[in-house]
């Protein structure tokens, strides 16, 4: 592609951008889900888990999520993408209201399970409503590339803005109330806002004649199989992604405990500045991949993102590894910074690909499929750690599951360069 054809279907993504009322839903609902992420687990530690049983907590977030991603994808699908995300903020509601209720390790298990339904329907629903918005006037493939890199670079640039301003906000509430009410109550609030806004401002659903549902849910399940059986950028993102979920999901564990050993229990209010920090380079890597992704296509001969996505992937995979040697909290938060900038670069290299290979009437339920194949992997992590730390210790984590990521996308990486070479 010449570089005029480029810079003409750069202008031309740009022009679809995300409406000014669609980007604050969006921007809502990601600083509802920031606000824990700083002191999740110092949060359900407060509310009855332990450190033993912590890992085992989290771990029933994602078994849960994994169970219901798939069948709340494909409903969605076929239902409404609306009425999947108010169901969806609805249970993440309650599974933080539930916190308010008492504390003991069953508290906590309640609000885990609903946590995990919350996340299985929010995967793709309003996502896809913008995706097919977009495509329907990209349809050519440099023109849909540059769109889907234009939107994907947005969705995470407000993923990252609202869940580091979430981050920033919740570590600031954690130090004013050591019980989270606050930090609960402005999750629930905040919630149902996002519910609010995505009932006035996104278009409802379709209706669907109820005789033909059965018909239309195995329908969708066949095709959905069918392509994530198929050679090509769906097979690698699914195997992938599987990789990507256990690095993740240990990154999110340990994190805190980490550098709260290195710095010391009275740095606790640190935690939301760096986890915001963490947020804004992710946004960085967000932009880079808007910027570059259509260059890298051009340069590398047609094999540009799925090159820039396996090295981004083994790039990430390495520094996991590294926390490992962190001896002071300025390189543990340097690593850590370094592990979100790939991971916002990858994260939109990653989406452009699949839904480049995912028609419209599958894309949620595809989302759900590699959302599964994410949360597989974070319940793998789970299992392992809860195992590991007794025996290697916080330190010895780090390594040992970066081993177990790097293991599960060899194969995956291997026979996707036997595929770029036939």
């Amino acid at each position: 592609m010449s570089t005029c054809r480029l810079k003409k279907c750069v202008a031309k993504a740009s022009a679809s951008i995300l409406p000014m009322s669609h980007a604050l839903v969006f921007l809502t609902m990601y600083v509802a889900g920031g606000l824990s992420v700083p002191v999740l687990s110092l949060m359900l530690i407060a509310r009855g888990a332990t450190v033993e049983l912590l890992p085992i907590s989290i771990g029933i977030t994602l078994a849960v999520t994994c169970a219901f991603e798939v069948p709340s994808g494909v409903m969605s699908d076929v239902l409404g993408r609306r009425a999947t995300f108010v169901a969806s903020m609805v249970l993440q509601a309650g599974a933080y209201f539930f916190l308010l209720a008492g504390t003991g390790f069953a508290t906590v298990l309640v609000s885990s399970v609903l946590r995990g339904l919350a996340l299985a329907a929010r995967t793709g629903s309003l996502e896809a409503i913008e995706i097919d918005r977009v495509l329907g006037v990209n349809h050519e493939g440099g023109a849909r590339l540059a769109a889907l890199d234009g939107l994907n670079g947005r969705l995470a640039l407000l993923e990252t803005a609202g869940t580091a301003t979430g981050g920033l906000l919740g570590g600031a509430l954690a130090a004013l109330d050591g019980t989270y009410v606050l930090l609960i109550v402005s999750v629930v609030c905040l919630s149902f806002v996002s519910l609010a806004g995505a009932l006035v401002v996104f278009p409802g659903d379709v209706r669907r004649a109820k005789g033909r549902m059965r018909e239309r849910l195995r329908s969708e399940l066949v095709t959905i199989a069918m392509t994530a059986r198929c050679r090509g950028d769906v097979r690698l993102i699914l195997a992938f992604s599987i990789s990507a979920g256990v690095a993740m999901v240990t990154l999110e564990t340990y994190w805190q405990l980490d550098l709260l050993a290195l710095m010391g229990d009275s740095w606790e209010w640190v935690l939301g500045i760096v986890s915001c920090f963490g947020m804004a380079m992710a946004s960085v890597g967000s932009a880079c991949a808007m910027r570059f992704g259509g260059l890298a296509e051009e340069f590398l001969r047609g094999q540009g993102r799925r090159a820039l996505y396996i090295i981004l992937h083994v790039s990430m995979l390495i520094v996991l590894g590294a926390l490992a040697l962190a001896t002071s909290a300025v390189m543990f938060v340097a690593l850590y910074a370094l592990m979100y900038l790939l991971l916002g670069t990858r994260s939109v290299t990653e989406q452009t690909l699949l839904h480049n290979a995912t028609s419209s009437k599958e894309r949620s339920g595809m989302a759900s499929v590699q959302s599964v194949a994410i949360r597989g992997g974070g319940v793998l992590s789970s299992a392992v750690g809860s195992v590991l730390v007794p025996l290697v210790g916080l330190s010895g984590v780090w390594m040992a599951l970066a081993a177990v990521a790097a293991g599960i996308a060899a194969p995956a990486l291997f026979g996707s360069r036997i595929g770029m070479h036939r």
